[in-house]
């Protein structure tokens, strides 16, 4: 109950940040629309998979690779109206998804540009909401604020597929993306109507691109300076890596014995589970000790991708899958903490936007390596004849889909040693944590002599 009143004293005296959050859930839930709506659509017209990847592939990979540019720019800039116009910028690309669909002069090509010039937009929106975060919550209460922003992401998840198909027969595509659009300007609105306070200005916050990389550099000194975040981005890195494989492999893994059905009621099953992960985190808030939090449910969700891996059951994948789900917004939460209360405000961006493409590049390589590890590797040692069959196979059966099951359980296991790993180096080594009271000042060190 005390936790509860907490995130209650939360939303009601951080007005500023229950607007934002508010305004920004509205916008989230309005993306991931589009974004399913377009794949519908993509999908339908070409009936092809590589076109539906490369419209992921112009979603992703622009936004991770600018991204460290980006972090530079938001520590230059105003932060509230560098939101501010990636939204319009979003929106604006929305709009002309809309006009086009309605002329009937909508092509594919149009859904890569607008993939790309999204994903720009998006890197700067993360960047500079992450960066402004700890400008309107304390740091006693930023596990719980970061608990709900992704709880608006995971309902929005949850919910999209549903409300797109829905609006899509009733509405078709276009009406789609006129929602979308209007909860652009919901946020828009929100964003109008607060402030968000600015840090001081760095030293070292001049103009041009020399300037630019300079602060990239910078950046980086930060968190090579301190082996406590190197380690910290390397163990995300690895979780990114993971992650990326099993966005990769839950669908084949399901469908390899199941059907489309049943592989829609586990995911259902499963969002729900990240849903109830980030509640649990907004009302928990992290605990004293964000770092063994972070290992613990990191730890939990190698556990759960191993249970996911073991038998080609639903009812056990289901169970291993919402694990996996549940712990998932809580490791984010958790993560983001650490990195913003470790930092002075004035270069969040930069450093924020480094770690970003750090881990969505590690989620990049984990998608494109899941399919030829299983295909071309474990898929042939786990059939009937192979050579893993008298052996592996005999735990986790053999046949289609248990190279897969396989690669889950490789993948949590490297999770849960890691986790536990890096769980006991800090115990043993005693080394002060992160806590929610914890705050950098002036860029001083979190953890001395370390």
């Amino acid at each position: 109950m005390k936790y509860v009143n907490q995130l209650v004293e939360l939303i009601r005296e951080l007005r500023t940040f229950t607007l934002f959050w508010l305004g920004q859930s509205l916008s989230e839930i309005g993306t991931r629309l589009t974004g399913f709506g377009l794949s519908i659509w993509v999908y339908q017209n070409t009936h092809a998979v590589a076109q539906l990847s490369l419209v992921l592939f112009f979603t992703t990979l622009p936004g991770v690779l600018i991204t460290p540019f980006v972090g530079a720019l938001v520590d230059k800039w105003n932060r509230k109206w560098t939101i501010i116009f990636s939204e319009i910028g979003a929106s604006v690309v929305t709009l002309s998804l809309a006009l086009l669909l309605l002329t009937d002069n909508l092509q594919l090509w149009h859904t890569y540009v607008a993939a790309f010039f999204t994903s720009v937009c998006g890197s700067f929106q993360m960047t500079a909401k992450a960066a402004a975060l700890p400008m309107m919550v304390p740091s006693k209460q930023m596990g719980r604020a970061n608990g709900l922003i992704l709880f608006s992401s995971a309902v929005g998840q949850l919910a999209a597929p549903v409300l797109a198909g829905l609006i899509i027969v009733n509405f078709q595509l276009q009406g789609l993306l006129l929602i979308d659009f209007c909860s652009y300007f919901m946020g828009l609105v929100t964003l109008l109507i607060i402030d968000i306070p600015q840090p001081e200005p760095s030293v070292l916050s001049t103009r041009g691109f020399i300037a630019i990389i300079n602060d990239i550099i910078y950046g980086w000194e930060n968190i090579s300076s301190r082996l406590f975040l190197m380690i910290i981005m390397a163990f995300m890195s690895i979780n990114s890596f993971v992650n990326g494989m099993i966005t990769v492999l839950i669908n084949p893994l399901i469908l390899s014995f199941s059907t489309a059905t049943t592989f829609g009621s586990v995911m259902s099953i499963a969002g729900c589970g990240m849903a109830a992960g980030s509640m649990f985190m907004s009302i928990w808030g992290g605990g004293k000790k964000y770092l063994s939090s972070l290992f613990i449910f990191a730890a939990l969700n190698g556990l759960g991708l191993i249970i996911a891996g073991i038998k080609p059951s639903i009812p056990i994948i289901t169970l291993g899958i919402t694990i996996s789900f549940f712990t998932l917004p809580i490791i984010l939460s958790i993560n983001n903490t650490i990195w913003q209360n470790s930092l002075n405000p004035s270069v969040q961006g930069r450093v924020l936007g480094l770690f970003y493409t750090v881990t969505g590049l590690a989620a990049a390589f984990g998608n494109l390596g899941a399919s030829p590890l299983t295909d071309k590797i474990l898929e042939p040692m786990l059939e009937p004849d192979g050579i893993l069959a008298n052996s592996i196979g005999k735990l986790i059966e053999t046949g289609s889909g248990r190279g897969i099951g396989f690669l889950m359980i490789i993948a949590g296991l490297l999770m849960l040693v890691v986790s536990i790993s890096l769980y006991s180096y800090f115990a043993w080594n005693k080394i002060n944590e992160v806590t929610n009271t914890e705050v950098i000042i002036n860029n001083q060190e979190i953890i001395n002599d370390l």
